[in-house]
């Protein structure tokens, strides 16, 4: 029989393991997924996964962090694309990112935000309607102004579909 060396547990240095945490927590704070980042950072998918349940080396935290480092760099694309936008561009792609990777905050049956937005929104359209009865606007002013409702109007109608189509349970 062939003698057998006894198998070396991936974890076991404590060094080299926090060196690959590291360099998974790092990729996953500029991707944002776990499947890219193990990729990147060359850690099996299920090495992560055990790091998270066993929370080898406090990995846990550093996981969380980098996901919060994720979240606002997604935040900070969102504000940034809000400075930049024209009345044509359509922020659907960037609001189902914000949706899914910041839920609480972003997520329309989040919490109190969600209300809130609801009241700014009528809020607005309320101001709008008065602000055309009381002043004629340019024809510029009135292509934005369409664009404006056009887009809200989308929103409105992804929105009604999303709330009409969600059948998970709270």
């Amino acid at each position: 029989m062939a003698d057998k060396k006894p198998r070396k547990k991936a974890d076991s240095d404590p060094d080299a393991t926090q060196a690959r945490q590291g360099a998974f927590i790092a990729a996953y704070g500029e991707v944002g997924s776990l499947r890219k980042a193990a990729e990147a950072s060359r850690v099996p998918r299920a090495t992560v996964i055990s790091w998270v349940q066993r929370d080898t080396y406090g990995f846990k935290a550093k996981y969380e962090a980098s996901r919060e480092i994720f979240r606002e760099y997604l935040q900070d694309i969102a504000v940034q694309r809000v400075k930049d936008q024209g009345p044509k561009d359509n922020p659907v792609l960037l609001i189902t990112l914000l949706n899914a990777h910041w839920p609480e905050k972003y997520r329309r049956d989040g919490n109190v935000v969600a209300n809130e937005v609801k009241e700014m929104m009528g809020e607005w359209k309320r101001w709008v309607r008065e602000s055309n009865r009381k002043t004629k606007p340019s024809p510029e002013l009135k292509d934005a102004e369409e664009a404006r409702q056009n887009a809200i109007n989308e929103v409105e109608h992804i929105l009604a579909r999303k709330k009409g189509n969600d059948t998970s349970p709270e």
